[in-house]
């Protein structure tokens, strides 16, 4: 039952009657289990995006598979088949190795191993590992760092698989030539890397979730297209486990950024 304006919250009640020479009446108990509620939400939708993730590719896979079985394929169509089921499989392939990651993360199996990080070297690093699909759509990185803004306290490989996510989803939903800024700041102890696009930008009433697993926002930008939809919660869980924060903004002008606080 809801008992307030806020349809979020639940309640379950249990009532007793109380005897007549006890005073009688009831005794009314109400636990709050929205959390719960929420949880077990969380973990039907999880279990229904997954489950069409892999429909779609295993979908295709079989396709191609039937259609080489038919006939005698031509040269040219068993490329094209054959290509379709790389494609899916590596797509398969994606997914089941994010969800081993966030279900480690989930289960604190992952450590951090803190050094004097610098970004400008994390951040060149994933970009030589984009410069194929950046050249492919005409794409540029523009990097500006504050002089007091170049290092962290974190783990260079951790901090690599961040900035290669937000990087990665900033190109997919950039224009063909657009440039992708990734500027820092220092604030007090607390450094803030932005990783910004020109892209369609979120939803205002999507930009809170957009860290959860599958969550579907506009379909304009509702995830990486060939991604696994799980991206951006890696993300979420790699900077809290370094204890810091992300967030989600829309930029004047048009497009999203991605701010990253991580201690100094």
């Amino acid at each position: 039952m809801q008992l307030d304006r806020d349809p979020r919250r639940v309640f379950v009640a249990h009532v007793v009657p109380v005897a007549r020479e006890r005073g009688g009446g009831a005794v009314l108990v109400l636990h709050n289990i929205t959390a719960l509620r929420h949880a077990d939400q969380v973990r039907r939708d999880f279990v229904a995006n997954v489950s069409h993730e892999l429909r779609t590719p295993l979908t295709a896979i079989r396709g191609a598979a039937e259609a080489l079985l038919d006939a005698p394929p031509t040269p040219e169509e068993s490329s094209k088949f054959l290509t379709i089921i790389s494609r899916h499989a590596l797509r398969m392939e994606r997914l089941v190795r994010d969800l081993l990651r966030l279900a480690r993360l989930d289960g604190g199996q992952e450590t951090i191993t803190r050094t004097d990080c610098r970004l400008d070297t994390v951040i060149g690093g994933v970009q030589r590992d984009m410069q194929g699909a950046l050249d492919a759509r005409r794409q540029t990185v523009q990097v500006t760092l504050d002089a007091e803004a170049t290092a962290v306290a974190g783990d260079p490989a951790k901090l690599h698989d961040v900035f290669r996510n937000l990087m990665e989803n900033a190109s997919n939903y950039s224009p063909e030539g657009a440039a992708i800024e990734v500027t820092s700041r220092r604030v007090g102890n607390t450094i803030e890397a932005v990783v910004a696009d020109r892209g369609p930008g979120i939803p205002d009433t999507d930009l809170a979730r957009v860290f959860e697993r599958f969550y579907r926002v506009d379909r304009s930008r509702a995830r990486d297209p060939g991604g696994t939809g799980l991206g951006l919660s890696i993300v979420r869980h790699l900077v809290e486990l370094h204890g810091g924060t992300v967030t989600a903004a829309n930029r004047e002008g048009g497009g999203a950024m991605f701010t990253v606080s991580l201690p100094a």
